[in-house]
């Protein structure tokens, strides 16, 4: 079997209008509008296919074991093992932390039949877990929210009180119940500890009416080598019960005529990374994206896939049964360099939306010739190790222009990018990532680094990851927010096309773990607020409060350190422009390992709600929240 794919074989041409003045490609001369992208030539090749079973559900889970004779000798990979292992590296807290998940999971599977007796202190002391006074919210589409304010104390039987709690939610089929530890306080008599943990009860029912119970325990225990439960607090307690599945799954079914979904997109990286090499810009991290726009011009939403090197980048386009189809070769997108993103616009103003793809190699520029046909206009070379791409008319003169993001400083001698290449330091507070770039659109298909002339080269060192635009000041041009990785993230204002970065001043700056940003108007007041996606680490969240952890650190940054252990950022906008962190009062900081974030309208209630993916890398376990 075999497939056609791209190949880009980029040369340098002369710019459209005549010599450029100013750094070569720096497009800071007074000739900045002359056009910089790179003549490029796309050619097909044929690549033979390596042969892949049909799809199951473990594809991609086996390993290869090798066996590596031992020295005897203690390696840095050794000592750098020893550090993670609690036992080893003096951390107690860690070490009673693993036994605490450990009992607490065996609470989350207990029946009616359970003997919890060992796990217990006699003087067993606990809150009710089901509040005796609720407040009742029903919200638009018949969704019903309970929110607990009153917890008695428990009769004593833990089981009955673990039975009844899952009841609640439970219609015919067990609920599932999962803990994450989010914190732990060593207390003042050496035997004593207590711990902060997320509850989660859920439940499908046979009836179709999903739901779910969130709850925060504060757990008393006794003991350091085996323990005890001595009490449970119930800190807080929400209960949510739709009408129906509110969403569902279509995956399959959408792309059941688009057999190179299956046989591409169904295989994780781990399965990927076995097959492919850094030859072909494989990077187990992954950090491919995808955008939605509608290519043929038919009224229909179409996907546009961005993968990792040595696999084709894919187009599928819309049915009107809601189906898709794969036109990735006929549209001649099908590139094979590792992609970061996407986007779908018009960018010549035609009726039509053009295609923008941030590659390993450079930001390619392709035409939308009519019915999602594209031809490759050229690319740009001005951003390295590009992640992900914003599109607005920053200087209103009626076209959109591309801010590009790029995480790290480039490639390493060895080909490795972003924090594979160098680390970022400091790890709160980096200041050693990537040049973001601005390209001003001149029209037919012109574009130019107008990054320093536009006062956006302020900041301009960190490790992006994601940028969005929006009059948040409402003075009738676009405003940037740039979210960073390891430290400071930027609200680039934006007067009459030059900018200034005002975080610090606004109290935006949010030092985290930054992915994503949305602007929406969260309390209905008629400003646009900020909603960033962050990091939220539960181990984080416990070791950071440690005394050990606050000796350790010489500069004093520990409260820095807690923050980017903390979660998502909701930013409220004042009537004077300023923000105000909502994060923890609004409930929205827990958004696990988030990436992508937004504001949207699921229920159609015209309130803005939050949508938030997250995750990483999967494995073999299967109780982590």
């Amino acid at each position: 079997m075999s497939a056609f794919a791209l190949v880009l074989v980029p040369w340098v041409v002369a710019g459209c209008g005549g010599k450029k003045e100013g750094k070569s490609g720096s497009g800071e001369g007074q000739n900045a509008g002359l056009d910089q992208l790179l003549s490029v030539t796309a050619g097909a090749i044929q690549r033979l296919e390596r042969p892949i079973p049909e799809f199951t559900d473990g594809a991609g889970v086996e390993v290869s074991t090798v066996r590596v004779a031992s020295t005897g000798q203690e390696t840095a990979a050794d000592r750098e093992i020893a550090a993670l292992m609690p036992d080893q590296s003096g951390w107690d807290s860690e070490r009673l932390a693993v036994l605490v998940s450990r009992m607490l999971s065996q609470l989350g599977e207990a029946g009616v039949e359970s003997d919890l007796d060992e796990m217990l202190l006699d003087d067993f002391q606990s809150a009710a877990l089901v509040p005796s006074e609720v407040e009742e919210r029903i919200l638009p589409g018949g969704i019903k929210m309970l929110t607990g304010s009153a917890f008695g104390l428990s009769e004593g039987n833990l089981i009955r009180d673990l039975v009844a709690l899952r009841k609640r939610v439970e219609a015919g089929r067990p609920a599932t119940m999962r803990f994450k530890l989010v914190g732990i306080e060593m207390g003042e008599q050496e035997e004593r500890f207590t711990t902060d943990v997320l509850v989660e009860v859920a439940a499908s029912g046979i009836d179709g009416k999903p739901a779910q119970i969130d709850a925060i325990w504060r757990c008393e225990w006794i003991g350091r080598g085996p323990l005890q439960l001595a009490g449970i607090k119930v800190v807080s307690f929400r209960e949510t019960h739709a009408p129906e599945v509110l969403f569902e799954d279509a995956t399959r079914s959408a792309f059941i005529k688009a057999p190179s979904f299956t046989r591409q997109m169904m295989y994780g990286v781990g399965y990927w990374s076995e097959r492919l090499t850094r030859v072909d810009d494989m990077h187990i991290t992954g950090h491919q994206g995808i955008a939605v726009g509608d290519v043929n011009g038919d009224g229909l939403d179409d996907v546009y896939i961005c993968d990792g090197g040595g696999l084709p980048n894919r187009l599928y386009v819309q049915n009107a049964d809601g189906t898709v189809e794969d036109r990735s070769a006929a549209a001649r997108v099908d590139f094979l360099e590792s992609s970061r993103s996407a986007l779908i616009v018009d960018l010549d103003n035609d009726g039509d939306q053009d295609l923008i793809v941030a590659t390993v190699a450079l930001v390619l520029f392709l035409e939308n010739e009519g019915a999602g046909v594209f031809r490759l206009r050229g690319g740009h070379p001005g951003s390295p190790g590009p992640y992900s791409m914003a599109a607005a008319d920053y200087d209103n003169d009626g076209d959109l222009d591309l801010y590009v993001a790029d995480y790290g400083a480039g490639r390493s001698s060895s080909g490795a990018q972003g924090f594979e290449a160098q680390s970022p330091i400091p790890y709160n507070d980096a200041e050693n990532g990537g040049r973001n770039i601005l390209l001003a659109n001149h029209g037919s298909f012109r574009f130019s680094d107008v990054t320093k002339s536009a006062g956006l080269d302020q900041n301009n060192t960190r490790w992006t990851f994601a940028a969005a635009w929006e009059d948040y000041d409402q003075d009738g041009d676009a405003d940037l927010y740039v979210v960073n990785d390891f430290g400071r993230n930027s609200l680039y204002r934006n007067d009459e096309g030059k900018f200034k970065d005002v975080a610090r001043e606004f109290g935006v700056e949010d030092m985290a773990g930054g992915m994503s940003a949305s602007w929406g108007d969260a309390n209905g007041d008629g400003r646009m607020d900020l909603y960033v996606g962050n990091m939220f680490s539960a181990a984080g969240s416990r070791v950071t409060y440690q005394r050990k952890f606050e000796d350790s650190r010489a500069g004093g940054d520990t409260a820095a350190m807690q923050r980017m252990a903390r979660g998502n950022s909701l930013f409220v906008q004042g009537v004077k422009g300023g923000f105000r962190d909502e994060s923890v009062g609004a409930g929205v900081a827990m958004g696990r390992w988030a990436w992508s974030s937004g504001f949207i309208d699921m229920n159609n209630d015209g309130r803005e709600d939050l949508l938030v993916t997250n995750g990483y890398l999967s494995n073999a376990r299967t109780d982590d929240l």
